[in-house]
């Protein structure tokens, strides 16, 4: 009797595809397994869904499984499960979402070798060539790399050791033509070593009664077997991680295993760092590590090798055997949410995967997602409170500067108020630290004209471009390109220029103005483009080579500095006047967690938040640091407009070249989405031009279904695809379930 696979391909197609398993293969082939076959003209690699001995298609018509990928699954039972809940929920393809839950390099079988510098010569020889080079300048920079490579033991990955010495490959090749090193190529080691910032890692913590009665909680479910989720809310410095850490201590003795989702690449090595000191060999899965790396560390994982894995959102797929704990730690980020297909949020999977494999989930914060504060309102969710910081620190005092009373100077409204400056110079003085927290890169993000007022835009998208002083150059964030500064205005001719608003560069320069004896350091994607920056920085920071952090989103969560005293938010407003639903409630949340980074010492702190809207409440509630009142709020608008968590909504965004034909489809969009919920199944709001009308030359439409709790997922799977996927033509038509934001 003959035997047939169904195989999910990678393709925007929501529906399996059966093919004939040869008879030479039928004892190898497995679910889970991937294979090759002929799809259309061209060969295709897919997973194989399911095994049957019948087939209701003509026999003559299916094709067979040209050959095998793997001869056993990469794709465990209960990740198949979650694609499947995935693809439903997100509408696409199970293929699409098995793509996205298989490391691509396992995809391309990416090549495992890693290139070492080695020591050819030790000892007294050895010092006395690299005390030759240290005394000539033009040898420095290979004394320095020479010196790194004795300093790391005698030998070194070449791109950590290219990343620390900062040097080029050349003076590397300069010491081995002198015989000094050698170059070797190894495999990828599993075991990662990383440049992170642990924190206090040392002997393990007493629980305080607040925390012990969460763990004893969590204990509690675990010995039930049984999915359980808790929504952990604890103010900063509250002790969440040893909370997650007691709670994975737990899942392993019960020899079960664990999964920590962090939101952020640039928070794993502290994780990892921190859950290695506690239980040894942990797993790392994120984007920043080497295609071999990833692919070791799943091999890891499959094997039953590692019980425990870290990382960002990717993390979610882990293949871990028997699960027992799925924590997502800073639940509330929008990072947790995938950009493209396939668009889940891993807060929400993450709750269907403990369900699932019958395992606990915990997401935690301290500024909880308003979906998150509702189900655990409603019972979805079991609430665990942590509402004090360990040791007795207490919550730190909060300032409100309303910088429309900022006196100008010559170039307009200042940057930094009185207060702030202040504050900073007293606690500069004791030998205290300071952070200042701006979400906006770069040194002015408009350039202007002061005769007509145009901004110097980009050709390309329908937003300013930021100017960048470290390279004089005009950069667009959302489709970096770049431009000299113009000498006149492009638009009238006009000789006077003048830059507008302010960045972090900006705000680092004004700094190091002001306070030219304090060290200064800054955190944004412009300075920490290496993968090994984030984690050196934050260690010199914790040292005190440097005594000002100015930075932005990266820094505004889950790092721990007891030195920090002051916080100074620039610019409360940068998030809060964006024309999108959930504008005010990332206002506030950005706001709490960057506040919470002052005062977790013995010193109190200070959090200076200057606004130009020091009335509303996300400002007002945040200082207090009282989400309470500001969830009470933002909920009661919510419902009165049928926006989540009172619901769902479906985006459609509408992209192409041609501005008029664009609009025209959206229109047409419009139309039928308002035919298809007529019953009551949604309400359409628009078509609109989107807040960000013109991304990389394509002219952007989009249209909103609100979404009432009584419309099922069979009702949206029935009348959403239909319109979504009519080819319309020279345009893309992108379908986001539960956008993270409209713009």
């Amino acid at each position: 009797m003959p035997l047939y696979a169904d195989v999910a391909l990678p393709l925007p197609l929501r529906r399996e595809f059966t093919y004939l398993v040869p008879p030479a293969l039928e004892d190898s082939v497995r679910v889970g397994a991937r294979v090759r076959v002929v799809f259309g003209r061209r060969r295709a690699v897919g997973v194989v869904t399911g095994l049957k001995d019948r087939c209701s298609l003509d026999p003559s018509k299916v094709r067979p499984i040209h050959s095998l990928v793997d001869h056993a699954p990469v794709v465990p039972g209960d990740i198949m499960a979650l694609c499947r809940r995935i693809a439903k929920r997100t509408l696409c393809s199970v293929g699409e979402a098995l793509d996205a839950a298989i490391p691509g390099a396992l995809k391309h079988h990416a090549a495992r070798n890693i290139p070492y510098a080695v020591l050819k010569k030790r000892g007294p020889e050895l010092e006395k060539e690299l005390a030759a080079l240290e005394e000539k300048e033009r040898f420095r920079k290979q004394a320095r790399v020479l010196r790194a490579v004795l300093e790391a033991g005698g030998e070194m990955r070449v791109f950590d050791l290219l990343s620390r010495t900062k040097v080029s490959r050349s003076p590397l090749e300069s010491l081995v033509k002198r015989g000094l090193l050698r170059l070797e190529s190894r495999p990828s080691r599993p075991e990662l070593e990383f440049t992170g910032d642990p924190g206090s890692v040392g002997e393990i913590p007493e629980l305080t009664g607040e925390q012990e009665r969460c763990v004893d909680r969590i204990r509690s479910a675990l010995d039930g077997g049984e999915y359980q989720g808790f929504l952990l809310y604890g103010v900063t410095g509250s002790g969440k991680t040893e909370v997650y850490l007691r709670a994975v201590a737990e899942t392993l003795a019960r020899r079960r295993t664990a999964v920590v989702l962090v939101p952020e690449i640039s928070l794993t090595p502290q994780t990892v760092a921190r859950f290695r000191a506690r239980f040894g060999k942990v797993a790392v899965l994120h984007s920043s590590l080497t295609g071999a790396q990833r692919a070791d560390q799943w091999r890891l994982l499959l094997e039953g090798r590692r019980a425990v894995a870290v990382g960002p959102r990717s993390a979610l797929f882990a293949p871990l055997d028997r699960l027992g704990l799925i924590v997502v730690d800073e639940e509330h980020e929008n990072t947790f949410k995938q950009g493209n297909v396939p668009r889940y949020h891993a807060r929400d999977m993450a709750l269907e995967r403990a369900r699932i494999c019958g395992a606990v989930a915990i997401l935690g914060s301290a500024t909880p997602s308003l979906e998150s504060w509702k189900a655990a309102r409603e019972g979805k969710l079991e609430l665990l409170e942590l509402p004090s910081r360990v040791g007795g620190g207490r919550i730190p005092q909060t300032v409100i500067v309303d910088m429309r009373r900022e006196k100008k100077g010559p170039g307009g409204m200042p940057f930094l108020s009185r207060v702030l400056v202040n504050i900073m110079r007293d606690r500069l003085k004791r030998g205290e630290q300071v952070i200042l927290f701006l979400n906006r890169r770069g040194f002015a993000p408009v350039l202007t004209c002061r005769r007509c007022g145009i901004s110097v835009r980009c050709k390309e998208c329908s937003v300013p471009m930021t100017f960048h002083r470290s390279r004089r150059r005009l950069v667009c964030h959302y489709c970096a390109g770049e431009i000299s500064p113009p000498e006149k205005c492009p638009e009238c001719g006009w000789p006077e220029l003048y830059y507008l608003g302010f960045g972090t560069e900006r705000v680092e320069g004004e700094v190091r103005r002001i306070f030219p004896e304090y060290p200064v350091v800054r955190m944004d994607s412009d300075t920490m483009a290496r993968r090994d920056e984030v984690g050196r920085a934050l260690q010199a920071f914790r040292k005190g080579e440097f005594r000002i952090l100015v930075g932005t989103q990266m820094i505004a969560k889950g790092l721990d500095f007891p030195r920090v005293t002051v916080v100074g938010v620039i610019s409360a407003d940068t998030s809060l006047l964006l024309p999108d639903f959930r504008a005010a409630e990332r206002t506030f949340q950005l706001v709490a967690q960057v506040a919470g980074r002052a005062g977790r010492g013995d010193a109190p702190g200070v959090v200076v938040v200057q606004t130009l809207v020091p009335d509303h409440p996300a400002v007002v509630e945040a200082a207090k640091h009282d989400f309470r009142s500001f969830a009470a709020f933002e909920l009661a608008q919510r419902k009165e407009r049928g926006f989540p968590p009172f619901g769902r909504i479906a985006r459609i965004v509408l992209e192409g070249k041609d501005e008029e034909k664009t609009a025209q489809a959206a229109g047409k969009v419009g139309e039928e989405l308002r035919e298809a919920g007529r019953g009551g199944a949604f309400q359409v709001l628009g078509p609109a031009r989107a807040p960000l009308e013109r991304i990389q030359g394509r002219w952007r439409f989009h249209v909103l279904a609100l979404i009432p709790p009584a419309t099922t997922e069979d009702d949206l799977e029935r009348l959403l695809p239909p319109i979504v996927e009519k080819k319309r033509a020279g345009l893309r038509v992108l379908l986001d379930m539960d956008p993270a934001t409209v713009l």
